[in-house]
């Protein structure tokens, strides 16, 4: 499962929301089920906030919404200047390098 958080923070926010998601990312990297999460700046003309987890399963994401951390979660929103965009994505398959590796050696190269 991955979450992606896209927020437009106030002006004035921005960097108190880039500490709330720190905090985040410091408590939840060393929780159970979880394989990574991270935060980056979008370089668009709003200049989006994207924050970003990754998990290892639909129940792990669950048991994380439903803790006090991700209150965190809902503050670095209510900073947000606009409706902010939440996706949940179900991943069910990976694949790596060898997807570009076998798609680059077909020969066939475009602009």
């Amino acid at each position: 499962m991955i979450c992606l958080l896209e927020i437009v923070p106030l002006s004035d926010k921005r960097e108190t929301v880039f500490e709330i998601f720190r905090s985040v990312i410091d408590f939840t990297q060393g929780r159970h089920g979880c394989k990574g999460c991270a935060c980056y700046e979008k370089h668009n003309d709003k200049r989006s906030v994207l924050y970003v987890e990754q998990w290892e399963s639909q129940e792990e994401l669950n048991r994380h919404i439903q803790s006090s951390i991700y209150s965190r979660i809902f503050s670095a929103m209510e900073l947000a200047s606009e409706a902010p965009k939440i996706s949940f994505c179900e991943v069910s398959k990976t694949m790596g390098m060898d997807l570009v590796e076998a798609l680059r050696s077909k020969g066939e190269r475009t602009a």
